[in-house]
C-alpha cells in the first residue's frame, strides 16, 4: 500500500463519541483486544447499517480489519468478532543511545521478534552514527518489511522543528535530515521521539494511568503520561528535567555548556567525573562495580538522593500514581532507594498518598513504547481516511 510518510504520536484513546468516519471505526476496534460484531458496532457508533457497512467494506479491503472467531451468543448462529488486523505486522523499533543503539523487530502485538545491539559514538558525525544503525536494522530485519519504525533519541523531539538541538548532545545533528534518510532506506515511514518519553508509553499499564518514567543512564531525562496521554509540550521539551539547575550541582559543568544542572550530578557521565571513580573508564564497568566498591556506592546513592530531591516538585505538580525509573544508573538498588526515600522526605503528603517508585523495565519499555507511538500514529483516524481515499483514487 502507498505508505504516507512523516509520523506523529496519536493520542491512543477510543473515539469519544460516535464513529463518524472508518478510522474512527478502525479506532474503535483497536480498542478492544476481543474485537466488536456488527451489532455490537451499530449500538455503539448509532450510525445506520448501510454507512457502517460501506466503512467496513473500505476497511476490509484495505487490510485494516478481520473476521475473527464467533462471540458468544444466546442462541442462534453466534456473530463473529471483527478486529484490527494486526497479524504479521511488523514495527522496528530503534533506541539511539551516546555510547550504543538497541533495535528490536516487534509485532503489533508487542512480542519482540528479533533484537541486536550495536556500540557507537553519538558525539561522531550523524551521517556514519545512522548507516550503522541502517545497516544493522535491515541485517536484522532480514528482508521482512515492517509498517513503519520508532527512533528513540536521548535530546528534545519537536515534531515542528521549531526547538533547536544547540544544547543538547545531537547539536551537530539534522533530525529532519536524519528522518528522510531512514524513510528513504528502511522503506517505511518513520517516526522520532525523545527516548524517555518512548519509555514512559511503554510503561503504562492502564489506560488512565499517570506516572513519571525517569531515564537515569549517561543523562537524566524523563517522560510523563497524565491519565494515559503522553505530554510533550509546546516544544517537545516536557520531562527534559537534566537541564534543570540545582544547587546540588553548583559549579559542575554540565555537557549543555550549562552550569548547575541536574545531569552534572545525577547521571551516569557525572559519576564517571568524580575524580576517586574516573579509573573505571565506562559506564558499565562502574555499574557492575557498585557492589563491591564503597566508593561507588556512595557516589551512587548520593546521585539518587539528588534526583529524588528534584523529583520530589514533579510529584507535587503533578501527582501520579507510579514513578518509574530506568536506564543503566536509574535501575540500581542504591540509587532507587536513596531516590524514593528523598521523595518520601520532601514532597508533600497528599501527592504522595499510594504513590510508587519503582524500577522501570529498561530491558523493553523503550521499544515496547516505539511500537505503540508507531501504531498509534500510522492508525490515527486521520490517516486512515488518507489511506481510504488514496486507494479509492
Amino acid at each position: 500500500m502507498t505508505q504516507q510518510r512523516t509520523l506523529v504520536g496519536g493520542s491512543g484513546q477510543p473515539p469519544a463519541g460516535p464513529a463518524t468516519s472508518a478510522g474512527h471505526v478502525l479506532q474503535l476496534l483497536r480498542s478492544s483486544t476481543a474485537g466488536y460484531s456488527r451489532a455490537d458496532l451499530l449500538d455503539i457508533t448509532g450510525m445506520a447499517r448501510s454507512t457502517l457497512y460501506e466503512r467496513l467494506d473500505a476497511l476490509f479491503a484495505a487490510g485494516l480489519v478481520y473476521e475473527s472467531t464467533p462471540l458468544r451468543s444466546q442462541r442462534g448462529r453466534p456473530p463473529r468478532a471483527l478486529r484490527f488486523d494486526d497479524r504479521n505486522k511488523l514495527v522496528l523499533a530503534i533506541e539511539i543511545g551516546h555510547t550504543h543503539a538497541s533495535i528490536h523487530l516487534l509485532s503489533l502485538g508487542r512480542d519482540i521478534v528479533a533484537s541486536a545491539r550495536l556500540p557507537i559514538e553519538i558525539s561522531q558525525p550523524q551521517e556514519g552514527v545512522a548507516g550503522a544503525v541502517i545497516e544493522e536494522s535491515l541485517r536484522l530485519l532480514d528482508g521482512r518489511q515492517p509498517v513503519g519504525a520508532g527512533v528513540g533519541l536521548p535530546a528534545p523531539v519537536d515534531p515542528l522543528h521549531r526547538l533547536g538541538l544547540e544544547r543538547t548532545v545531537l547539536a551537530h545533528w539534522d533530525l529532519q535530515r536524519l528522518q528522510d534518510v531512514m524513510e528513504a532506506r528502511l522503506d517505511c515511514p518513520v517516526l522520532l521521539e525523545n527516548d524517555a518519553r518512548s519509555m514512559a508509553v511503554g510503561e503504562v499499564r492502564e489506560p488512565l494511568e499517570s506516572l513519571v518514567a525517569v531515564k537515569v543512564s549517561t543523562g537524566v531525562g524523563s517522560g510523563i503520561i497524565v491519565r494515559g496521554a503522553l505530554v510533550r509540550g509546546a516544544h517537545g521539551a516536557a520531562g527534559d528535567i537534566g537541564h534543570v539547575r540545582i544547587p546540588e550541582a553548583a559549579g559542575r559543568l554540565c555537557r549543555c555548556g550549562r552550569d548547575g544542572c541536574l545531569a552534572a550530578a545525577a547521571s551516569g557521565r557525572a559519576l564517571l567525573a568524580e575524580p576517586e571513580l574516573a579509573g573505571y573508564g565506562s559506564l558499565r564497568r562502574l555499574v557492575d562495580a557498585c557492589g563491591s566498591d564503597p566508593a561507588v556506592r556512595s557516589a551512587v546513592t548520593e546521585a539518587g538522593r539528588v534526583l529524588g530531591r528534584a523529583l520530589a516538585a514533579t510529584v507535587g505538580t503533578l501527582n501520579p500514581g507510579r514513578i518509574a525509573v530506568g536506564g543503566l544508573v536509574g535501575v540500581l538498588p542504591d540509587f532507587l532507594a536513596a531516590c524514593r526515600q528523598q521523595i518520601l522526605d520532601d514532597a508533600f503528603e497528599p501527592s504522595l498518598v499510594d504513590l510508587e517508585v519503582v524500577s522501570a523495565d529498561s530491558r523493553t519499555a523503550t521499544a515496547v513504547g516505539l511500537c505503540k507511538l508507531v501504531e498509534e500514529s500510522l492508525y490515527a483516524p486521520e490517516r486512515v481516511e488518507q489511506l481510504l481515499a488514496q486507494r479509492g483514487g
